[in-house]
């Protein structure tokens, strides 16, 4: 879980193996790097120049050997909190540069992170929301959609979702949650994708229970509400839990 975490923030699977290493052992030689992590002393040396590059790692002489350190956990929140300083300097200048559109934007994202990003998206809009076609959700979604629940909920902002009947004991699950409807689709519906709608925007997620999930966004106000009104005429007709 620690590993996972520091991929996220820009680690490579060795780099975040080492580090963790590193915290739990202390000052240390590459062999005990080496034979602690199972990685070979070539590619340990590689990655502990990377991690000194980023801050993450420093080193010391003693009798004659080189002992690596990993820096104090702390520095993750420092090294975080600089890169979130850089990118609030070019967000401004991005947006000066960006050319206004009113045409249908179309962006397709693939990969584990996919689904995240819709998430992460979804939470600028205040406005109520819509699922058709919900499954339950992969293990390697599970928690970015928890998280989305749970600054949704904070954010009270509605949603509507409509479940396959396969799908009901699912659709009980999340029925408890705050600011939430939703139905259960007659039993010739079922769709293997996931349609969101909110905004101007329909995202079509593909990932259920796949290891490389594609998530298509599409950003066009008429689309938007053809699918908003699709999803309207399908409630009418499906059961409440």
């Amino acid at each position: 879980m620690i590993q996972e975490y520091l991929r996220e923030i820009g680690l490579s699977r060795n780099e975040a193996k080492i580090y963790q290493v590193l915290v739990e052992l202390g000052p240390s030689p590459i062999g005990e790097i080496s034979s602690k992590t199972k990685i070979h002393r070539r590619n340990v040396y590689d990655s502990i120049e990377k991690l000194k590059e980023k801050g993450f790692v420093s080193w010391t002489i003693r009798n004659e050997r080189k002992y690596f350190e990993a820096t104090n956990p702390q520095r993750i929140i420092d090294i975080i909190e600089e890169k979130k300083e850089k990118i609030k300097e070019i967000i401004p200048k991005l947006l000066a540069s960006q050319k206004p559109s009113d045409k249908q934007n179309v962006r397709i994202y693939t990969g584990i992170e996919s689904e995240k990003r819709i998430f992460d998206d979804k939470l600028k809009f205040k406005e109520e929301q819509l699922v058709l076609g919900a499954h339950n959700p992969s293990d390697h979604i599970s928690k970015h959609l928890m998280l989305y629940h749970k600054k949704r909920i904070a954010r009270k902002i509605p949603l509507k979702m409509l479940y396959p009947k396969n799908e009901t004991k699912t659709a009980k699950k999340f029925a408890k949650l705050k600011y939430m409807k939703i139905r259960i689709l007659p039993l010739s519906f079922n769709s293997p994708i996931a349609i969101n709608v909110y905004g101007n925007k329909v995202a079509i997620l593909t990932g259920s229970g796949k290891s490389s999930p594609i998530s298509i966004l599409i950003e066009d106000k008429n689309l938007s509400n053809n699918f908003r009104n699709y999803f309207y005429a399908l409630w009418k007709i499906s059961q409440p839990l």
